[in-house]
């Protein structure tokens, strides 16, 4: 069997190991055999080296790259310590570039391939691995939530402008966690109301008479031009099902 790849020997005693190692094969390659001894390694290679393409079949793999199922674990155990590490209430997660050099992995689309394959309680989502339930949001974020809860209940539209988020504490990375907890809705940037309030404001909308004006829509809203402008256009990007059956633009 012709190694098309062998490893680098890098450390002392390292060329007696592999010596070691290469006298216990039976010259038959196999899939198994090789990802044991080489954790991850590309599938090209090991068919170039007589194993059966077959063998292939079913193993964890991202874009031309296989990992052995054992070593996955290994793998994942070393992202999460990483993800612990950059531990962030309001971050977003652990960049996929960075988790791929914490497990020493040659391409970063292994890194969703190890997650899946490894007890790690993790998920890669939008480019980032972070803990599948989420970080707990800081008690002051939590106790901001809760005063907005309470004003956009009594005033479903009135989002609160920079000033009261201010008053909140809550800036943009703040704003950014609630939306990612689902704790509120985006509907442009600077404006957040409750989830949910896109369709109750089609609820709201279906009573006013059809075509109607920004005006005539931000006062059955009971809102600003601020709310209202954005809030129709994330209406209509949403689609037939929520979207109002016709909306003019001019105020």
């Amino acid at each position: 069997m012709l190694d098309v790849a062998p490893p680098e020997l890098r450390r002392r005693g390292a060329g007696a190991r592999r010596a070691a190692e290469l006298a216990g094969l039976d010259g038959v390659p196999s899939a198994a055999g090789e990802l044991t001894r080489r954790g991850v390694a590309q599938a090209k290679d090991l068919v170039a080296m007589g194993v059966p393409a077959a063998q292939l079949a079913g193993l964890p793999a991202a874009g031309g790259w296989l990992v052995d199922p054992g070593r996955a674990r290994t793998l994942a155990a070393a992202i999460a310590a990483a993800v612990a590490a950059h531990a962030d209430p309001l971050a977003p997660g652990l960049p996929v570039e960075a988790a791929r050099r914490a497990a020493d992995l040659p391409d970063a689309r292994l890194v969703e391939t190890v997650l899946r394959h490894a007890p790690s309680g993790l998920v890669l989502r939008d480019g980032r691995v972070t803990r599948a339930a989420g970080p707990a949001l800081p008690a002051p974020v939590r106790t901001a939530m809760a005063a907005l809860r309470t004003e956009l209940a009594r005033d479903p539209f009135a989002a609160p402008d920079a000033a009261r988020l201010g008053t909140l504490g809550l800036g943009r990375r703040e704003l950014a966690a609630l939306v990612r907890a689902g704790e509120l809705m985006r509907v442009a940037d600077g404006v957040v109301l409750l989830p949910g309030a896109d369709r109750r404001a089609v609820a709201v909308l279906a009573g006013v008479a059809a075509p109607f004006t920004v005006s005539a829509a931000r006062e059955a809203l009971r809102t600003s031009r601020r709310v209202a402008v954005p809030l129709l256009e994330l209406l209509a990007r949403t689609g037939a099902q929520h979207a109002p059956r016709t909306a003019a633009t001019a105020s």
